[in-house]
Parts: C-alpha cells; structure tokens; sequence
C-alpha cells in the first residue's frame, strides 16, 4: 500500500504502527444492562480512589488520526475519506476479548455477522449475508481470501494469530473501482503488524467452560540491522456446538497454523516484505443429504479436513518526494474435503501499481494486475448414495487481467476533494467488465463535513453457478401424481453474466464537542442481473439403478432484480480519560423485484436473509490498579426469510460481552469475561444451502494469559 506526501520522511513509514489506535466503534441505547452496570461502577468511583492505568484510553484527536488504505489504496486519515469505513484497531480486539475475526466484525455497523455453528459463519455487508455470500472481498495484507467455488470466504480456515494484527479496515460499500469483481457491498481488509513492531517474545492461553483451547506464541527479532523478522504459532481446540434438532452436531474444530514474516529496509527508499503461512485442521459438520432410495434425507456427521499454505512478497520503492511505486506476488494454494465434495484451488496473483503528484495537487495511480486460479473438484467416494453435488467439468482454469486508474483531486483550497477511478477486468466468462466510481468530499469547517459517491460494480458467476448440478430439496407431490419423491435439482445456466451494482451513497460527519464525534451513512444500491433459480420445464421422471423418482428442473439464470437502501450511524464519546463508548445502529430494507421464478423454484437463493435493524454499545473503561472493564451489548432483529414456516425460526437476540483484564507489569495480561451472557443455546442463523446443519450459540466464559512483546 502506498503511503501519502506526508509519511515520506523515512521507509520505516510506510507501514507504521497503529497498535495503541482505537476505532470508532458503533453507539445505541440497546444496552440497557451494561449501561446499568457502568452507571454503579461511575457511583462508586470516588469510593474506589481511581488512579490512572498506565494502558490510558486514547483520545478522540488520536483516534481521527487513524490512517486507512483500503478505500483509495493509498494511505490517508479516516476522518477524510469518502466513504462509510470502520478500524478495529489492536486495542479494541485486546480489550473485547475476541478469539475470531468474525467476532470482531460484529461491533461494525452495517455489517451482519450470524454464527451459523462453532466454525462458521455468515458475514455480509448491506444485505446478501449467508455462508456463501458472495459480494464482500476479504483480504489479509493485499492477498484475497477468495474462493471461486461461490466467489466467497471459507472463515473456518482464516484462524489468524490476533495478537499480530494491527488493524482490520471494513468499508461498507462497493470497492470494485480499486479492488475488482466481487468488492460489491465491502471490502475487509486485515492488516498484520510490520515484524519490526513485534520484537521479543509473546504467548498466550486461553480457555473457556466448553473446553475450547486456544494456544499462541511468536518471537520477533533482527537478521540484521535492515532486516527484521517474526515467526508464529497457534493452536485452536475449538469445542463444538449444540445441534438445533438433535442431541450434537459434530462440528468442533480443530487447526494448527505457523507463520512467518521480514520486514527489510534496504536503503532509504525501498522496503521488501516477505511473509508466508501454512495450516492444517479439521472442521467438524453435521449435514443433510438426499440419495435417489430414500423417502427422507441423511444426516451425516463427520470431520471435514482443512488445509492451506500462502507465501508473499511485496516490493514498495519511493522513487521521489511526489511518486512511488509497489509490486507484489503471492501464491496460493487451499484444500478442503467437505463431506459431499473435495475442492482444491491453486492461486497465483501479481499486482503492480505506481502513483504520483503533479504541481497543481492532482494524486494520479494506476495499476495492472493479473491472477490464475486452478479449482478441482472432486465428488466423495465414500458416499456412494450421495445424490446433491456433481461438477462438470471437474477441473476449471481461469485467467483474468485487470487494471485501474484513480485521479483525487483537492479544491476550494483543499475544503473539498474529488475522486474519480475505475477498473477494468477481463475474464473468461464474461470477458470485459468496468467498475467506475465517482467520489467527494466537502468540510464546511473542522467540525463538519458531508461526502457522496456514485459507483459502479459487478459480482461474476461462481462455479456453483457455471458447472455444478445440485439436487436442492425433496419435496412431496400429491398421490395422483405417482406417489413417488420429487427433487428439486439445479443446473447450470449457460450464458451467465455477472450481477450488476449501482451504488448511491450520502455520508455526514461531525464533531460538535472535542469529546463526542458522530459518523452517518445513508446508500441506495440497486441490483441488475441477480442469479436465481429459473423453472426449466416440466417435472420428469428419472431412474438410478432400482429407484425411481421425479425432478423438478431448475436453471441458473440473471433472472432477477433487487434494491437494498438503508441508513448506517456511529458515535464515539470520550466520557471521562478513563472511559470510552462507541455504538451503533443500522436500518436495512431489501425488495426483491422481477423474480421471474416461483419463491419455491428459487431454492437456496433466498437473498433477505439480514437483519432490519442492528444495535450496538461498546465501553472501555481503565479502573484503578491497572485493571480494565470492557463490555459490549448487540442486537439483531429477526431474520426475515427464516421465520415463518421453519422447524425453527431465526429470531431477534441480545448478545452481551464481558471483559475484565487485570495488568500486573507492562507485558503480563491476565483476562476473565464472558461471551453471550445471560443467553444460552441462541440460533443466529439457518441450515446452510450445503446442508450444513445450524447450532446453537451458548453462554460462555473464559481466562486468558497473555504475555506480549
């Protein structure tokens, strides 16, 4: 990522540390319960004698100071950006008391996060959430976390080491102009520490009442006096989950990941990054299948192997005090061996980019990249009944070719500025495709600012889309018509193109106090071209061997339209040096216009399956004698889609968290809290379109040790 005019003094700049930031996290009055237990903590401070922990809260000037690189790739202050960005800073996934990105990802507004059992879950932005959502690109350190099997995000197998972290950047809204297909409602981008910024030694336990064991040491030091170097290991024993319809659901998990990464400056204007990872695991599942010779579908519960390795470099080189440029190469690689199919994806991507100044302020950056994906699929053997998943061809190579160009340009003596870029790609399915954008931003004084943005983007078929036939559902016809079992099978659609985003966007800011700053966002995304399942002809009788069964056909196609808008608040309130809260509330709304298929035909596709409304309340306060109290308090509505008719219904849910941290010495951290307190055995999400079977979250606390660097 490339840094701005201003941190050019020195390479050490160009990734700099924001460890000790805080974010801006989301304000709501949903919160009722912490708010009680602050409101007893503040009566008895006088009595409690405070005194200042040496881990202070940072102010509100420090936390408008955040540097983000996600919305324009290169760097710049959040406060400045036109568009609806959150930071989780380190600090805030240290006091939270996190154990998983997706975790983390809850006190985002805007963002719907639904635990769907212990080591999945369903993360989108906007609307479209479900385990395979497929319009929100997820990248750690430039490389994309991407699968072409659903153009989505296996987050079981992105168990990253938290404590190198520096911060995780969420824009709510399209990014397809900089980062491509598939950047559609937002971009998570998760930025680990520079190896020059972890020095020494650090470790940490945890463990919690359901036996889950997470285990995590690295050491950081120097290979020379330019080069600095980190290396790492984590362990998780994540304990599963009870099943919603019977007594366990199998889906516990387990997975052993190491690292590496070096930082060198190798003169004054050039910085080279390498870094790679590798793990291995097991995620357990429960599943629901369908074979031709049974009346009723299987529930099969086993491990689910998970395996990966990514090695990248990255070159970045100030070529004045006005351009630079930056090249990066990473390779890929990723298997799995699901229950129903074994899927094997091989990447390799290079992303150049060049950026510059002219005399009149105008920042100019372009780039050209081009990626490689080998996906195979394979049908499990041991299953020889199975009748749900086939891929045709087995095997699919891709190529595709990209590159942008972005102008920002200041006016009214630096009061506004305006950003215009677009991105093209080429692919083999759809072939060209442009994704241009249009962005401003206007301070009318240091206390307020208003921005807006039009944009274009694009979501491309994945192979689910293209090459899969899939035996969705069995459902049963009346007795005149034979009696015999019905599937509902899905085929791929031929000449697919890719769904179509328009974006309209409206934010306000302002800081009307020096202790008090408020965040709002309003959009209007409409949706060409969405892909659902199309009635394709009459149902038609089909033999397997012995049996004998009906389909009912259905097709992939660009056969319907949609439109999401809503509204996205956040505040940040320094109540006290000690005391912080950040909250939230989102309002969501999503109509679904010319479907051109049944709600039946369009199994699996259902797209309403987000909350109306999200709440949050997040307090970090300092107490005496170095101890710490975090909390947080979330809220979702019911699940729309999912309520009536099923066994089960998604309903609304509270979700509070506690975490008490006591410091003995500058580098010990020892930490209790709780996790869905006051809750037990909550379902936050439905089965899966897979047949992953959905658990139930439980109450849970733990204890941490952590001893850093």
């Amino acid at each position: 990522m490339l840094p701005t005019k201003e941190n050019k003094t020195e390479i050490e700049s160009i990734n700099a540390v924001a460890a000790k930031q805080s974010p801006r996290m989301p304000l709501s009055f949903a919160g009722l319960i912490e708010l009680c237990l602050l409101a007893a903590l503040c009566t008895a401070w006088p009595i409690l004698g405070y005194a200042q922990s040496n881990l202070a809260i940072l102010s509100l000037d420090e936390l408008l100071e955040e540097e983000v690189v996600s919305a324009s790739k290169i760097s710049g202050k959040a406060i400045n950006t036109p568009a609806a960005i959150h930071i989780i800073s380190q600090e805030d996934i240290r006091r939270s008391g996190v154990n998983s990105v997706p975790d983390a990802l809850r006190a985002v507004p805007g963002v719907h996060v639904y635990q769907i059992d212990a080591n999945k879950w369903a993360i989108s932005s906007r609307g479209f959430a479900s385990r395979f959502a497929n319009k929100m690109l997820v990248m750690i350190d430039g490389r994309t976390v991407y699968s072409p099997l659903f153009s989505g995000v296996y987050w079981d197998a992105q168990d990253i080491r938290l404590e190198d972290v520096e911060r995780i950047e969420v824009i709510r809204g399209p990014g397809g102009a900089l980062w491509g297909a598939n950047a559609v409602n937002g971009v998570i981008n998760i930025l680990t520490k520079d190896a020059a910024d972890t020095q020494g030694p650090s470790a940490s336990v945890e463990l919690d009442n359901r036996d889950t064991a997470i285990l995590s040491a690295g050491y950081g030091g120097w290979l020379s006096g330019r080069t600095a170097y980190r290396v790492y290991g984590k362990f998780t024993d994540r304990a599963g989950l009870p099943a919603v319809f019977a007594d366990g659901s199998f889906d516990e998990a387990h997975q052993t990941r190491i690292g590496f990464r070096t930082d060198s400056t190798i003169h004054a204007h050039d910085k080279l990054t390498f870094q790679g990872e590798f793990y291995d695991g097991k995620s357990g599942q429960s599943v629901e299948y369908l074979a031709p010779d049974s009346a009723v579908s299987h529930i099969e519960s086993r491990d689910a192997p998970v395996s990966g390795g990514n090695l990248l470099a990255r070159w970045t080189r100030i070529l004045s005090s006005e351009s630079e440029m930056s090249l990066q190469v990473y390779l890929d690689q990723t298997e799995r061996e699901e229950l129903l199919i074994n899927d094997k994806l091989k990447t390799a991507d290079i992303d150049f980019q060049y950026g510059f100044t002219t005399d009149y302020g105008l920042n100019i950056l372009w780039g050209a990249g081009y990626r490689y994906t080998r996906d195979e699929t394979v049908a499990r053997e041991t299953l020889p009944d199975v009748f749900s998943y086939n891929f045709y061809p087995r095997i699919r190579e891709d190529d595709l070719y990209s590159g942008f160009v972005q102008g920002r340009m200041p006016f009214a003596e630096g009061r506004g500025e305006l950003t215009i870029g677009t991105k093209v790609e080429h692919n083999d399915v759809t072939h060209f495709e442009w994704q241009p954008s249009l962005r401003a931003i206007w301070h009318f004084n240091d206390a307020h600012s208003v921005w807006a943005a039009i944009s274009r983007s694009v979501r491309s078929p994945s192979r689910i889309e293209l090459d899969a036939n899939l035996n969705l559902g069995l459902i049963r016809l009346p007795p005149q018509l034979l009696g015999l079992r019905t599937f509902v099978r899905f085929s791929p659609g031929e000449s697919l193109e890719s769904e179509v985003e328009r974006s309209y966007e409206l934010g306000y800011r302002v800081r009307p106090t020096d202790a008090f700053y408020f965040d709002a966002a309003a959009f209007y995304n409409y949706y060409d071209d969405l892909i659902n399942g199309i009635p394709d002809g009459d149902v038609f009788l089909e033999e397997t061997g012995d049996s004998r069964f009906l389909v009912l056909p259905i097709t992939a196609g660009n056969g319907m339209n949609g439109e999401t808008y809503g509204l996205e608040l956040s505040a940040n309130w320094s109540v006290k040096e000690w005391w912080r809260l950040t909250g939230g509330f989102s309002w969501l709304e999503y109509n679904a216009l010319d479907m051109g298929a049944s709600r039946e035909a369009r199994q699996g596709f259902s797209e309403g399956q987000n909350a109306r409304h999200l709440f949050s309340l997040v307090s970090f306060m300092d107490l005496p004698n170095d101890f710490e109290l975090n909390a947080s308090v979330y809220y979702a509505d019911s699940l729309p889609e999912l309520g009536a008719g099923n066994d089960v219904g998604v309903g609304s849910k509270v979700r509070f968290d506690f975490s008490l941290q006591y410091h003995p010495g500058n580098n010990w951290i020892l930490a209790i809290g709780g996790r869905n307190v006051f809750r037990s055995d909550v379902r936050e999400f439905k089965d899966t379109m897979d047949g992953i079977r959905a658990s139930e979250v439980q109450e849970m606390f733990y204890s941490k040790l952590s001893y850093r660097f």
